[in-house]
């Protein structure tokens, strides 16, 4: 029985060839955009009280020796103690900018899912057309995705909450080391059994039920319906394949990390030149002006560095992506959507 995880590695390289080759700026810029988005404890210590009046210190040991004596003033121009609601309410502000711009790029991050795949399928890339078409269906992905994961961290606060009340017996005050031991022991296989799932359904939704929606218009779930019995039937082909996936990520993975450390040195030689050569011009110490050339140079180097990675994960997020597809058509070719691109690979 031949195994297509095994056997499609090779033709999702010479896939990957035939869709990026030769060069086309245009498409590889575009590809960049979209794999850049497909690609997926703060301590607080509340501040001290300086507000403390003068009475609290008069009735502490005063003595004979007291007397005459003139306590030191506090000087006028110590800056006032930040209201600690001031200071939860910017922390709650932070936090909240935050969740809607993972959100904000989560939503587009589902969208951009749909873009991938269709100029995949079509050998075209256009971003600006497939968002359109499919922003109604990424919404619809990116709400599933983020029940799928919230689910996950429920079942995970369940089982710690009834671990913590069989193990400690409500809320201790000074829980003893076994019990914590025991805790531990207990949640941590709970929690990697549960993350693996939640990777799982994702992955496989990303991987195989995206183009079965794109393919026959459907939603999420009637696109789970739709590819679940194929996954069932053929559990021996995606088993092998959630192994060489993984082989291939983690390859994938050290690829992209030594030529992303190639380029940041790389880049970084010449910023740092321009910035030591700024520091000196402006007297060899940090004034603003300086200070001001630094940032801009920091921040275009990020920038940078971002552009970067984008670029080096085209071909690398291309393979992968094409692989998968080629693995589903295999399973059902009902679900194929790029047969034209497979006959060219294997003619």
């Amino acid at each position: 029985m031949s195994l297509y995880a095994v056997e499609n590695v090779g033709d999702a390289i010479e896939a990957t060839k035939s869709f990026l080759l030769p060069f086309d700026r245009s498409r590889w810029l575009r590809l960049a955009l979209i794999v850049l988005f497909v690609g997926g404890g703060l301590g607080l210590q509340s501040p001290a009280n300086f507000g403390t009046s003068s009475s609290d210190f008069a009735d502490t040991e005063a003595g004979p020796s007291d007397e005459g004596f003139e306590p030191t003033e506090v000087p006028s121009d110590l800056p006032d103690p930040i209201p600690t609601d001031d200071v939860w309410l910017l922390i709650g502000v932070v936090i909240g900018v935050v969740i809607l711009l993972g959100l904000v790029l989560g939503f587009i991050g589902s969208v951009m899912e749909f873009v991938f795949v269709e100029s995949l399928s079509r050998d075209a890339v256009q971003i600006r057309r497939y968002f359109g078409r499919h922003w109604r269906a990424g919404l619809r992905l990116f709400g599933f995705r983020l029940g799928v994961s919230l689910l996950g961290f429920a079942a995970v606060g369940l089982v710690g909450a009834a671990i913590a009340v069989v193990f400690f017996g409500g809320v201790p005050t000074d829980p003893i080391p076994a019990q914590i031991l025991g805790a531990i022991l207990v949640l941590v296989p709970v929690m990697i059994v549960v993350f693996t799932l939640v990777a799982l359904v994702n992955g496989f939704t990303t991987a195989f039920v995206v183009p079965v929606m794109l393919a026959e218009d459907r939603t999420v779930l009637g696109g789970w319906r739709r590819f679940w019995p194929t996954l069932r039937g053929q559990l021996k082909q995606f088993g092998v394949y959630v192994v060489v996936a993984f082989v291939l990520t983690i390859a994938i993975s050290l690829i992209a990390a030594t030529a992303m450390g190639i380029g940041a040195v790389s880049l970084l030689i010449p910023f740092a030149l321009v910035g030591g050569i700024a520091f000196v011009a402006g007297g060899a110490h940090l004034s603003l002006a300086v200070g001001a050339v630094l940032v801009v140079l920091a921040l275009l180097y990020v920038a940078l560095l971002v552009a970067l990675l984008a670029l080096v994960q085209v071909p690398l997020q291309t393979f992968l992506r094409l692989y998968t597809l080629l693995i589903l058509g295999d399973t059902n070719e009902e679900f194929d959507v790029i047969a034209d691109l497979r006959a060219d690979v294997r003619q």
